[in-house]
């Protein structure tokens, strides 16, 4: 109506002299023009107003759009920091039209089989189990040798020498005289020794390897003979000739080295970077340029468990059959070895899964328990291998492309693009890789199954980061402002204490050098790590605590495959420290408590009935309080007798002379200070899940402090007028997540 009003007196006006028209015109259309921006103005204003949340300096987790009072604790609200929001340090914020001219590019993180194709080079050689070496057993003179080059061809029982030998022309003139005193002996007793003498004369003979049918042939000649034929010990071909006729040997000199070619060894050399994904008995393909377009296999029976300080390589031995003697050796071979790998390195086979394997020649696989056909050992199962079926319940490891990785020395930077944004934000994250495994990287820790990692373009995100003074991948510390020490969030410092009792014994484990109590120190710290509640967090220190946690927990992820020593822990000292230079928590580990097993039992009974007062008081419930109080006084004497046992007691003996709920509000604060300072001493970490939470409002403003088995706040002080003020202090016992 009013804008109207306007447009008819310019109408009016338009019928006046252009002098008089002019000045007013510009003065309306100024005023008309300025309108809608001093109105958009208003609008901005109010807008920004309204987005304006409003939080409690105690309570942070309280958000309303406007001032007032904390419902909790009555404080007046502050106004929550602007320019704030909930994400970490690293995060971008990219307009779609400048994410499409940086051409960014996502994939999924996604959890699967890694799989690689390992290429390696060798060269068929001699399956040295099968070389036979023949050594002269008596001394004299090779008069004739048959087998006079190497890679003779012989069978079995085939004559390869002809050696003259007195020693074996006395033997058999023993024997002759033996079978003849056999004959011509009288009684049975004189008999029985003659015999005795053929049979050792006969044993001599075998000795000097001379087989049945010669020996038989001596026993009928009348006169010995002074030379011996020398038979070959299996079939094969000559692969060392030690010998040559006219020339002397004595006894144990070598004569020939027989080898037999049905089986064979495909001798490879692998990077350092190929052994997580080779096995043993794991199957190997390949092709020799002699026959193309044939492949054979064979089956990996040795890993050189020594690496090559000067190559940085690994000996494998793969052994093949060679039934049809198509393989000799010297011939070049391309191999190939396809791994189907699963979290913890174990190896998806279908074909071996379920199977047993000898341990000396993998080649010798059965589907039931038994022994090797070749050496006779108890066979293994697959499984002992790291051998698994692709359909049983295995868990894959988390893959990402090799793109998304920035890498800079030992560490590892990845973008992603985080979900339910109204535009494309993307947050740089540290990350832990494991091996390669082609075109993909294996995940440690860091990111999760389905999240969206940039593959193309993160370089060009990284750059933007720096030019903004943030953490990046060149200075993960850039914009970060150092912090006092015990300067942290509340929240977190009270929840600390119990990752740094796990921290004081897994430093005492590695300076032992005690590997296996390290190792379960480790999962317990990374444990109490990821159960730290941060929902109260104010943004800033929210964005704070997830970049430090995410480096303390990928540095625990990193120092698990290190050997246990202080090596090792200065690398987590190292992190540590730097937690408490950015986040204000201590880097201190506590020492273990050593605590008396008789207080463990009645302490636990005391402490549960101290809970079930404290649930009382918080729901309000005067009779259900006033009944548990003798509970607790029951259980509490049990105890074993101390200075805290005795204040315990006698703050109960209060406790118990209250009436009414308000009273035993009032005393319920000298029983929680004693019982805290009792499991303090005696029971630190015996106790399942304990927290300390103090309420400064308590006691009329002086504060006070109760255990809580959760991490949450119920006020036993206030019930349901304050129910939620307080925050936890401290955690006295870490039980199961």
């Amino acid at each position: 109506m009013k804008n109207s009003n306007i447009i008819k007196t310019l109408l009016i006006l338009v019928k006046k002299p252009v002098a008089v028209l002019l000045p007013i015109t510009l003065f309306f259309a100024g005023w008309w023009f300025a309108l809608p921006s001093e109105q958009k103005d208003t609008t901005s204003n109010t807008s920004s107003e309204s987005a304006q949340e409003w939080t409690c300096s105690m309570h942070p987790q309280i958000r309303q759009p406007n001032p007032g009072l904390c419902p909790i604790c009555n404080m007046d609200l502050i106004p929550l920091e602007a320019g704030n929001d909930e994400g970490g340090l690293r995060e971008i914020v990219v307009s779609a039209e400048a994410a499409a001219l940086l051409d960014l590019r996502v994939s999924p993180v996604i959890k699967a089989p890694a799989q690689v194709d390992v290429s390696l080079f060798g060269k068929i050689d001699y399956d040295e189990r099968k070389i036979v070496t023949t050594t002269a057993r008596i001394s004299g003179r090779i008069d004739r040798l048959y087998a006079d080059f190497t890679g003779t061809t012989v069978s079995k029982g085939d004559a390869i020498a002809k050696i003259y030998s007195p020693e074996l022309y006395v033997a058999q003139e023993e024997l002759i005289r033996a079978v003849k005193s056999i004959n011509d002996s009288g009684s049975q007793s004189v008999r029985n020794i003659r015999t005795n003498l053929l049979n050792a004369a006969r044993e001599k003979l075998r000795l000097l390897e001379l087989t049945e049918s010669q020996i038989a042939a001596i026993e009928k000649q009348k006169k010995p003979n002074d030379h011996i034929t020398i038979s070959a010990p299996q079939s094969g071909i000559i692969v060392n000739l030690n010998a040559k006729e006219g020339q002397y040997l004595k006894t144990g000199d070598p004569l020939f080295g027989i080898a037999q070619l049905n089986s064979v060894w495909l001798k490879m050399e692998a990077y350092e970077s190929d052994l997580p994904w080779l096995r043993y008995a794991q199957d190997v393909s390949f092709k020799v340029e002699a026959l193309p377009g044939k492949t054979f296999h064979g089956r990996i029976a040795f890993i050189d468990p020594q690496l090559d300080p000067n190559r940085r390589v690994v000996k494998v031995r793969v052994n093949v059959e060679n039934k049809k003697l198509l393989l000799k050796p010297g011939m070049f071979a391309n191999a190939n070895v396809q791994a189907n790998v699963a979290l913890h390195g174990r190896v998806l086979s279908a074909d071996l899964a379920g199977k047993w394997i000898s341990p000396m020649h993998p080649e010798i696989i059965k589907d039931e328990a038994g022994t090797c056909d070749i050496c006779g050992m108890p066979l293994v199962p697959a499984e002992k291998f790291g051998f698994v079926a692709p359909s049983g319940p295995v868990e894959n490891p988390l893959l990402i492309p090799v793109s998304s990785v920035l890498r800079t020395g030992n560490r590892a930077v990845v973008y992603v693009r985080l979900p339910n944004k109204t535009e494309p934000i993307f947050e740089g994250r540290e990350i832990v890789l494991g091996a390669r495994a082609g075109n993909y990287f294996i995940v440690k820790s860091g990111l999760g199954v389905g999240e969206l990692v940039v593959t193309k373009g993160g370089y060009k995100l990284d750059s933007e980061l720096q030019i903004k003074a943030k953490p990046s991948m060149m200075n993960p510390n850039a914009g970060i402002q150092e912090r006092s020490a015990n300067n942290a969030p509340a929240q977190i410092a009270g929840q600390w204490s119990s990752l740094l009792r796990t921290y004081g014994k897994l430093a005492l484990a590695m300076e032992k050098g005690d590997h296996d109590s390290a190792t379960a120190e480790l999962e317990s710290m990374k444990s109490a790590l990821e159960s730290i509640k941060h929902d109260q967090l104010q943004p800033k220190e929210l964005a704070l605590w997830k970049e430090f946690s995410m480096r303390l927990a990928n540095i625990l992820t990193e120092v698990a495959d290190m050997p246990a020593n202080t090596s090792t822990l200065s690398i987590i000292r190292h992190q540590m420290e730097e937690t408490r230079r950015y986040v204000g928590l201590s880097a201190t580990p506590i020492a273990p408590i050593k605590s008396d097993t008789q207080w463990i039992a009645p302490l636990a009974a005391t402490k549960n009935a101290y809970l079930s007062l404290a649930k009382a008081l918080a729901a309000d419930k005067e009779q259900e309080a006033l009944k548990a109080i003798p509970q607790v006084i029951t259980e509490a004497r049990k105890l074993p007798s101390d200075d805290h046992t005795d204040k315990l007691l006698q703050a109960l003996k209060h406790l118990n002379m209250q009436k009414n709920i308000k009273g035993t509000r009032a005393a319920f604060k000298p029983v929680s200070i004693a019982l805290i300072s009792i499991i303090r001493k005696h029971g630190i970490d015996h106790l399942g899940n304990l927290y300390v939470i103090h309420c400064p409002m308590a006691d009329k403003n002086k504060g006070g402090d109760w255990l809580s088995e959760k991490n949450e706040v119920r006020n036993p002080y206030f019930g349901s007028s304050m129910l939620g003020c307080g925050d936890v202090t401290d955690t006295l016992s870490k039980g199961s997540k």
